[in-house]
C-alpha cells in the first residue's frame, strides 16, 4: 500500500424527523402540528494520512457542521477497495464507525454510531502530494 496523503470529501445523510404546521380550512380545524420527516445531507470534508510512527497505519482529521473530527483505527486499502474509520467529535465522547467501499465512481458506504444511528455514505477519496498541505513560496 502506497503511503500517501489523501483528501476525503462527501456526504452523510440522516433522517431527521421535526415539527411543523399543516394547514386546513375553517371546517376542518384551521392547522394542527405535524411531524415531517425529510432525509438530510451533511457535507464533510479532511484529510487522510500516514501516521508518522507508523510504516502502515493511517490517521486523519474531518470536518462538517457539527464540528472538527479525528480518524482512528483507518484502514485503507485501495487497491482492495475498502476504507473504515472511527470518527471521533472533539466535543463528543461516543465515536461513528464508517466502512465504505468503492463502486468505480465513489467511495459508498455507511455510517453507524450510538448516538448517531446508521445512515449512508457517498464521498470522493483522492490522492494529493504531501506538498499541497505546505505554503507556496512568498515572492520578495
Amino acid at each position: 500500500m502506497n503511503k500517501a496523503d489523501y483528501l476525503i470529501q462527501g456526504f452523510f445523510f440522516q433522517n431527521q424527523q421535526f415539527l411543523g404546521v399543516e394547514h386546513f380550512s375553517e371546517a376542518e380545524g384551521g392547522a394542527r402540528a405535524v411531524i415531517q420527516k425529510a432525509v438530510m445531507r451533511s457535507m464533510f470534508s479532511g484529510i487522510i494520512f500516514p501516521k508518522p510512527d507508523s510504516m502502515t497505519g493511517f490517521s486523519g482529521l474531518m470536518q462538517d457542521h457539527f464540528g472538527n473530527s479525528n480518524l482512528m483505527h483507518v484502514i485503507m486499502d485501495i487497491d482492495l477497495k475498502i476504507v473504515k474509520f472511527v470518527k471521533q467529535y472533539e466535543h463528543r465522547p461516543d465515536v461513528i464507525n464508517y466502512e465504505l467501499t468503492y463502486d468505480g465512481k465513489l467511495w459508498v458506504g455507511k455510517y453507524e454510531g450510538d448516538a448517531v444511528g446508521t445512515g449512508p455514505v457517498k464521498c470522493c477519496i483522492t490522492e494529493v502530494p504531501e506538498s499541497l498541505f505546505l505554503p507556496p513560496p512568498l515572492e520578495s
